[in-house]
């Protein structure tokens, strides 16, 4: 598995276009690579989440800012985004919620410090993991 931590304002589908998309992109991966040791891009399927969490609001469309994110990816992360077979987006206001209701025990001590300090400190965090898939990710009824 494989995440980082975007302290930038994501950037829509529809707004994700030339000079835009290419410096988009090397944010992406310059945060991509500061988080994670890269090898070679992952291989099968996979699934992907993206949270985009926000100080200030835009009022952007969750799944409309994930695109963009995976398009970015593609070659570096994982070979195709065809191998991704389940994609999770959320949104968080974290000046309406209050973020000590969200289950951070599967990440790693100094990554939870770096989050936390960007939800007090920025106004835009998307936090993007990618992993190997199994088909018990495929859930209904999650309530």
């Amino acid at each position: 598995m494989h995440n980082f931590i975007l302290k930038t304002r994501p950037l829509s589908y529809n707004s994700c276009k030339g000079l835009k998309k290419a410096n988009y992109k090397t944010v992406i991966e310059s945060s991509l690579i500061e988080y994670n040791d890269l090898l070679a891009p992952m291989d099968g399927e996979l699934y992907a989440i993206i949270y985009y969490f926000y100080n200030k609001a835009l009022d952007l469309d969750t799944d409309n800012l994930s695109k963009p994110v995976w398009d970015c990816l593609g070659g570096l992360l994982f070979k195709d985004d065809q191998q991704i077979k389940i994609r999770i987006a959320g949104s968080f206001d974290l000046t309406k919620g209050d973020y000590n209701v969200i289950d951070f025990s599967g990440l790693q001590g100094e990554f939870i410090i770096d989050l936390l300090d960007a939800f007090n400190n920025e106004d835009h965090i998307v936090y993007v993991e990618c992993g190997k898939f199994k088909p018990t990710l495929y859930k209904f009824n999650i309530e």
